[in-house]
């Protein structure tokens, strides 16, 4: 899969524009976006769930989380984390950014291939 070379930093964006939580949150964050960064998505996958456990209200954690399960190909799991932390944070613009680009890979992917849920190369 083809890596955005924007994806990573717009997440530590999130993750730095959400304020401060408590510091084993903000540690298991960013030891999710390190994940990311060497694109090892179930280790990354592995920190922000267990951010969520701490913290079940982080929207950066349920987009991150999003993004990679996007990556992982779990599109109905990456479409439910969208919508959870748009629920918690509607007016977040880098998860309404990638939420919208989300739903336009899904539909380019029905289009396209005429099969819903698949993404183009």
């Amino acid at each position: 899969m083809k890596r955005s070379p924007l994806l990573i930093p717009a997440l530590l964006l999130l993750c730095l524009s959400l304020g401060c939580r408590p510091p084993r949150v903000s540690s298991a964050l960013a030891a999710g976006i390190a994940a990311a960064q060497a694109d090892n998505w179930e280790e990354a996958v592995r920190h922000w769930q267990s951010v969520l456990e701490k913290d079940p209200g982080s929207a950066a954690a349920h987009n991150n989380l999003a993004v990679a399960f996007e990556k992982r190909g779990a599109w109905e799991e990456a479409r439910k984390e969208y919508e959870t932390a748009l629920g918690l944070d509607p007016d977040n613009r880098t998860v309404k950014d990638n939420f919208e680009r989300f739903k336009a890979r899904q539909d380019a992917g029905r289009t396209d291939r005429g099969t819903a849920g698949r993404r183009l190369p």
